[in-house]
């Protein structure tokens, strides 16, 4: 009995890894284009991705994109989202979007202008808030099969139409004008913002030199501003990220807009309803290595509620881009705060994401799904999903029980 108590953590171990759920791979009807600076966030039993950027090598331009895509994580299929309004929001890159109500708002983003022949040079934001509606998918019997031997066959030059079995329809309306609309009270345009949902509204902090932070009613469209731009706090900041928890908002990361080695690993926190300055959490400085994730931006961050008495909280991170002076290097960890004791644990599993920057990350039922990013390899992009069972660590909703 003893050697199979000794085999149980050799088990626990060999099973955190990272799986490949939708490989790297030529776009089609089956996976959308290698892409950046996107966001994803979770809808109902799906993850929808929209908007990004990347560098088209073969048509040598930048290719800005305004498509969006759904993937089925109880099916694990990939589907463009085709657009049913005649105005939609413009191809754009770094802006951020919240799931609310059965849908999506999507905020700023930097425009391309002409052929999109600027690259990456930023200026041109949106100060408008989009709402997306995806109609409902209807069931078909074995459906997710019948994708997987259609996607084989496009594999072996067989070409299929799968629009019987599945097209998934949505419509775009801007729920917010920004400066045209009246009354114009709103933010400013910005990109590399961060966005969180609490209490029924979004919030947007800060974006490049910006250091304010705004609230917009998701139910009756209106935007208020909680405080303006201040040197206090996380300061003028982009390529955040910023979680909701337990009516805080929690920021975490990010470079702070004017000085050289601009990347950071501090946590800041806030009541936007009862504090006009942001808390101190902490950072890694004088703290080992282990017990604090190193410096970075445009990484992701995703929340992790707990249990229904709100224990066992906690912030995902993984991923991440640091430039001081020296070459640019992308980062592969994860790591994991913990809001009841206040402490990082790095999520070490084999077969981790290339590393990368400007991904997007979600979490459901337990597992973390990374998508997309860029390396620096220069001009790798990635399509691919992969995904992480937090469970292996002990972590999880699955893991903590509601009657302790």
């Amino acid at each position: 009995a003893a050697w199979i108590l000794l085999l149980i953590p050799i088990c626990w171990a060999h099973n955190r890894a990272w799986r490949i759920l939708h490989p790297n791979q030529s776009p089609s009807l089956y996976s959308p284009t290698v892409r950046y600076g996107h966001d994803a966030v979770v809808l109902g039993e799906y993850m929808v991705s929209t908007h990004g950027y990347f560098y088209n090598h073969p048509k040598h331009k930048p290719d800005w994109r305004d498509d969006t895509w759904i993937y089925s994580f109880t099916e694990g299929w990939f589907r463009k989202v085709h657009l049913s309004s005649t105005e939609n929001p413009k191809a754009s890159f770094y802006p951020t979007s919240v799931a609310y109500g059965g849908k999506i708002y999507m905020f700023g983003g930097d425009h391309m202008i002409g052929d999109g022949s600027r690259g990456h040079t930023f200026g041109l934001g949106s100060d408008e808030v989009w709402e997306l509606t995806i109609d409902p998918t209807s069931s078909f019997p074995f459906r997710g099969a019948l994708l997987s031997a259609f996607s084989y066959a496009r594999g072996n030059n067989v070409s299929i139409s799968t629009d019987s079995i599945l097209k998934v329809t949505g419509s775009w309306r801007r729920a917010h004008a920004g400066k045209l609309a009246m009354p114009s009270i709103a933010p400013k345009a910005r990109a590399c913002h961060a966005t969180a949902v609490m209490d029924g509204k979004m919030y947007v902090a800060q974006g490049f030199n910006r250091s304010d932070l705004w609230a917009f009613d998701l139910e009756k469209l209106f935007w208020t501003m909680v405080h303006g731009d201040t040197i206090k706090g996380p300061g003028s900041r982009f390529s955040h990220q910023m979680v909701a928890h337990n009516g805080r908002l929690w920021i975490y990361g990010g470079n702070i807009w004017g000085v050289k080695d601009k990347a950071r690993s501090d946590l800041w926190s806030l009541d936007p309803t009862n504090e006009l300055e942001w808390r101190f959490e902490g950072d890694g400085k004088g703290k080992d290595e282990a017990a604090w994730p190193a410096v970075r931006a445009h990484h992701v961050a995703v929340y992790e509620p707990g249990n229904a008495k709100g224990e066992g909280a906690g912030l995902y991170t993984t991923a991440g881009l640091r430039c001081p002076n020296g070459p640019c290097k992308c980062r592969e960890d994860t790591w994991r705060y913990d809001f009841d004791s206040g402490t990082w644990v790095e999520l070490k599993a084999d077969n981790p994401p290339t590393p990368r920057y400007s991904h997007s990350m979600v979490l459901h039922e337990d597992t973390l799904y990374v998508f997309g990013g860029e390396s620096m390899k220069p001009y790798m992009y990635h399509n691919e999903i992969k995904a992480l069972a937090v469970t292996e660590f002990g972590f999880g909703r699955k893991s903590i029980r509601d009657d302790l």
